[in-house]
């Protein structure tokens, strides 16, 4: 692992709940306002010159329709090229704001960033660096936080810790250091005061929802913000962290292709976690791994299989493989670091998940449909159709188009589609609840295309999922039976 290269200073973030809105709230309208604009100039513009009667009367109908095409296309061009300078513009609202606020807005900053098959370029370039190079916490601070969690002066515990960290996010920084025995170390620190920052964007994400709930019927946006409620609190726990890489880990014993370095218990607490330090290239630097000989597309196959095995037959997954927590280690080794998302799906899901794959290889849009509802999808109108239609919408159609083109990835006109489909969908018949383990399920499987994309994945996700469950022999489970196991 390569030490983060110079940041910005950090600065100290706002502690007011109402400024912390505020810097997001304002940000967030000022960006749709600027995309809505571009829209209505790109109408103005395109809109047929004069009254129809009048341009029938000096020219022919073709040379209208050409001059209308003609029109629409400048149009067109003119409002893409606004669309891609306000992308940028953006982008960096969104970067300035991150950094300002610090907390969950990085974390939704590093999403964003993953997701090169959904997020224009501009975004990608902009907020990558959040990946891992949030502007750190100096050095003595950091020695504070250490000495105080550890009992002990930096030098008992260490024979060298290095003051640069090799990498800093939205809740700690890590950074290299040898113990006193002679063991290489990654030792992870939580900001000071990062509790409090949490708390306050917990309570604003659930305002942000409200608000755009009263806005859209279409769909229930709070399942979002309870699962989040759930899971990030999580994450302050490196005990916790700790657990769960033991978990992933022996889960994995025996698998040469994933790593997942080892904890040191006795220089771990709450709030420092210290764990074995591992040499690896980020997943997404492709041009490092071509140096180092490593095909990316084997990397990404490593992932896709990991993935599949974490989600279908562990039923306990890393559910946040952003690019700054994946490295790559020669052989090609997929090394896993930061547990604090981990997520466990109970049987019942992983079984109807299962059908789901089945049925979109098949695809079977009617099976697809009743495991949506099996899932726990609600449906204002509870109809068969209802459920149809929305599984073609959310990940039907994509399925069929992944497999006709045997592509590793979705690329982005099939979500643009899929958004557009699932607006209509939601429209004509609203979505009243949705499971909340689909929230970092779906994260987890949109990172993971994201990935496929960069690394130019040969290997598809349904597919590897499918030679999964004919091994297991699990996916073919009766519907009867897995609708008794869910409603246990």
């Amino acid at each position: 692992m390569e030490t983060m290269s110079s940041s910005p200073r950090r600065s100290r973030p706002p502690r007011s709940r109402i400024r912390r809105f505020l810097n997001v709230g304002l940000v967030l309208a000022r960006i749709y306002l600027g995309y809505r604009a571009i829209s209505l100039r790109e109408r103005w513009l395109a809109r047929p010159a004069g009254l129809p009667g009048l341009r029938r009367a000096v020219t022919s109908d073709a040379a209208a329709a050409n001059a209308d095409r003609a029109r629409s296309g400048a149009a067109k061009a003119e409002a893409e090229q606004r669309r891609r300078a306000h992308h940028r513009w953006s982008a960096e609202r969104i970067y300035e704001a991150a950094l300002r606020n610090q907390g969950l807005l990085i974390k939704t900053a590093q999403f964003l960033s993953s997701r090169p098959d959904v997020v224009p370029d501009e975004y990608i370039d902009v907020l990558s660096s959040l990946q891992d190079e949030v502007p750190p916490e100096p050095f003595e601070v950091i020695r504070r936080e250490v000495e105080r969690e550890l009992g002990a002066p930096l030098d008992a515990v260490f024979r060298e810790f290095e003051p640069e960290p090799v990498a800093a996010a939205s809740l700690a920084q890590v950074h290299r250091a040898v113990l006193r025995d002679g063991r290489p170390a990654a030792v992870k620190v939580q900001y000071p005061g990062i509790k409090e920052i949490v708390d306050i964007d917990l309570r604003n994400n659930a305002l942000f929802i409200s608000i755009l709930n009263r806005l859209d019927h279409a769909l229930d946006f709070s399942f979002i913000a309870e699962e989040m409620g759930r899971m990030i609190p999580l994450e302050l726990d490196f005990i916790n962290e700790g657990r769960n890489a033991e978990r992933i880990a022996a889960n994995f014993a025996g698998v040469e292709d994933v790593v997942v370095p080892r904890v040191y218990w006795e220089h771990t607490t709450r709030r420092v976690l210290t764990m074995e330090y591992v040499e690896g290239i980020k997943v997404t630097d492709v041009a490092a791994l071509a140096r180092a000989g490593i095909d990316p597309a084997d990397v990404a196959k490593i992932l896709v299989v990991a993935f599949s095995e974490m989600l279908l037959r562990h039923g306990l997954f890393h559910a946040d493989p952003h690019p700054g927590n994946l490295l790559v280690a020669p052989g090609p080794q997929l090394v896993l670091v930061d547990f604090g998302q981990v997520k466990e799906i109970g049987l019942p899901f992983r079984l109807v998940f299962a059908q789901m794959t089945r049925a979109l290889l098949a695809e079977d849009d009617s099976a697809l449909g009743q495991t949506f509802r099996d899932l726990g999808f609600r449906m204002k109108h509870d109809t068969t159709e209802g459920y149809v239609d929305l599984g073609k919408a959310y990940v039907g159609d994509i399925a069929k188009q992944m497999t006709a083109t045997g592509a590793g990835w979705a690329d982005p006109k099939m979500f643009r589609d899929s958004y557009r489909d699932v607006l209509r969908v939601l429209r004509a018949n609203p979505v009243i609840k949705v499971p909340s383990d689909l929230l970092f399920v779906g994260r987890v499987m949109g990172l993971l295309n994201g990935l496929s994309m960069t690394l130019r994945s040969r290997t598809n996700l349904l597919v590897e999922m499918a030679r999964l469950l004919d091994e297991q022999g699990n996916g073919a489970r009766p519907q009867q039976e897995t609708r008794r196991l869910l409603e246990a």
